[in-house]
């Protein structure tokens, strides 16, 4: 039995083997931590802004598409570390929590394992620790057929569909672990990347996305072919 904790409380989630760290993150579910007052503001920030649409999205539906159905079927998790994270190495010891959570989370096969999220809070931590962990630890994340996405106060990245749009900006640190999925072939290919974080993003994305449409594939082999050429330049 998994030590993922699901409540407050410490209530292991069943499914899953116990790892390495877990126990540096705790997992609420979003009742429950709609309960905390260290997690409501973040709870709120998602149900009211992150699952709706936004004028400024440049597309129809939620900010992120694939929280509503998430938030139904139960599958979203906050977390807290505990003790607090106050410098990158506490970070990337809550951060590989976070990970071993993520892939010891039921449902771990089937349709639904796109659905399940989980939402690291991290209360008054740096940006520049945020982005600093986050850009070491996500080819990690990747190679697993995961994303690990960033977000704080003033975040620049620009919206896909609308530049001007900054789907990024939380007003509390957080990183947030879930599936990679078909649509994630333009984040890996950003040419804010080097040609082998690329070429290691886009290979990652070919090994855990066999769904993906024929156009996406040749997308992807394409991308690939273009940032391994780089590399021997």
């Amino acid at each position: 039995m998994s030590q993922a904790y699901a409540h407050g409380h410490g209530t292991p989630v069943s499914g899953g083997r116990a790892g390495p760290g877990l126990t540096r993150i705790r997992l609420y579910e979003e009742a429950e931590a709609a309960a905390d007052e260290r997690l409501r503001p973040v709870v709120e920030w998602v149900s009211g802004h992150v699952a709706r649409p936004h004028p400024d999205l440049g597309r129809r539906g939620a900010v992120c598409p694939f929280v509503p159905l998430s938030q139904r079927l139960g599958l979203i998790r906050f977390a807290l570390a505990g003790p607090p994270v106050r410098s990158e190495s506490d970070l990337t010891e809550a951060a590989l929590a976070l990970k071993a959570h993520w892939l010891a989370m039921e449902p771990r096969s089937g349709p639904h394992t796109i659905d399940k999220t989980i939402v690291l809070v991290l209360p008054g931590l740096p940006r520049e620790t945020v982005v600093h962990v986050h850009d070491r630890l996500k080819p990690e994340f990747v190679g697993d057929g995961m994303m690990l996405g960033e977000f704080f106060p003033g975040h620049p990245g620009p919206g896909l569909h609308n530049p001007a749009f900054r789907p990024l900006h939380s007003d509390t640190p957080l990183l947030v672990a879930r599936s990679m999925v078909t649509n994630d072939l333009p984040f890996l290919t950003e040419r804010r990347y080097p040609p082998g974080r690329r070429a290691l993003f886009v290979a990652a994305f070919l090994q855990h996305q066999h769904a993906a449409p024929p156009a996406t594939r040749a997308r992807a082999l394409r991308e690939l072919a273009l940032a391994r050429g780089e590399l021997t330049e």
